[in-house]
């Protein structure tokens, strides 16, 4: 009886917890979205889209918390079961094409995959048979095929990783550990986009050199404009929606349709206090990682998942694409949602 009452002790003191976190996280948001507004005020520029995105990805985390508290693997398994009926309706999808559907870009179609990879481990770690689990597995598996199949390195790499990360989530028992590692490895990526868009096309020779054959030069070029926006208008940028009519290198190319770099548009549209606003809210979403009720392995794959698809907008614009911002929200509002019953059950028997 004592044990049933530190238990619910336990739940009850983490739910007080997470609503001040939540509290603070609405906050942030809000500082973002009107930021977004000041930065776009009495300018031409689109700060309406920059705001539907926002709130987009922020309304679906509401929904798979919501929804999560009720069935933990209700929303993982809608988000893998929906990118598999888009690879079955448009096998287009993984024929490698630079343009292919659903999306109408392979690196945001690899995005999608990669993020459903995420939501099969989840829900694999959260179904109570263990036949189920390994064919949920499986599917994951398949998935990571298909996130090569669309090209995409940075996709397929990080597909790969959240696989192997489930794979071996039974011996994790530390989940600050693995935040940790995750938000470290996203900000050295950020640090060196800002690290090539400040040398640009002095990066000759080295690893600068490597790193731009890699990454192709214009894509370097398109970072060395949004750094140089970013001095010339470090507090409100030159407006939400501008980029490419302000950078030279977008002008050139018709091809160009943004900065290839969240963080380094964000503070070319809207100066270092937007790119700031960027930095606490997803700051905010590893430490709300961290403090999440579910289990360690869940938080491990989660954090990972969500870490990869960071990393990728790091370095291209996936995240302009709404879909692949609702299945970024569902993902997280359930990997941070209070565990239902039969899954806290199972937490305090030690079976997950």
């Amino acid at each position: 009886m004592s044990g049933d009452r530190e238990g619910e002790h336990r739940v009850r003191g983490s739910a007080r917890h997470l609503s001040r976190l939540d509290l603070l996280g609405t906050a942030l948001v809000a500082a973002a979205a009107m930021w977004g507004l000041v930065a776009g005020a009495n300018r031409p520029g689109e700060p309406e889209v920059y705001l539907l995105a926002l709130l987009t990805v922020a309304g679906a985390y509401v929904v798979g918390r919501v929804v999560g508290a009720k069935s933990g693997v209700a929303v993982p398994a809608v988000v893998t079961g929906g990118v598999v009926a888009a690879l079955v309706s448009w096998p287009g999808a993984l024929n490698g094409s630079a343009a292919g559907p659903p999306l109408d870009y392979g690196n945001a179609n690899g995005a999608l995959v990669a993020l459903a990879v995420g939501g099969a481990c989840l829900a694999a770690l959260l179904v109570a048979s263990d036949r189920r689990r390994g064919e949920v597995l499986v599917l994951a598996g398949l998935l990571v095929l298909a996130a090569f199949a669309t090209r995409s390195v940075a996709a397929a790499v990080g597909a790969l990783v959240v696989l192997s990360t489930a794979l071996m989530s039974a011996g994790v028992y530390r989940r600050g550990s693995v935040v940790v590692v995750s938000a470290v490895c996203l900000a050295g990526v950020v640090l060196g986009t800002v690290v090539l868009g400040t040398l640009g096309p002095r990066a000759e020779g080295g690893l600068g050199g490597s790193a731009q054959a890699g990454l192709t030069e214009r894509r370097v070029r398109l970072w060395s404009d949004a750094v140089h926006l970013t001095e010339r208008f470090p507090v409100r940028g030159t407006g939400p929606g501008t980029f490419t009519t302000h950078s030279a290198t977008a002008r050139s190319d018709a091809d160009v349709r943004s900065a290839h770099s969240m963080w380094l548009r964000q503070g070319a549209e809207q100066g270092v206090p937007g790119a700031l606003c960027l930095v606490a809210v997803v700051g905010w979403v590893y430490l709300r990682l961290w403090r999440s009720p579910q289990p360690a392995p869940v938080v491990a794959v989660g954090a990972v998942t969500f870490t990869a698809f960071m990393v990728q907008a790091s370095m291209d614009y996936v995240a302009e694409f709404p879909v692949v911002l609702v299945a970024v929200g569902l993902l997280l509002g359930s990997a941070t949602a209070m565990p239902d019953a039969d899954l806290r059950a199972r937490i305090e028997r030690g079976v997950l």
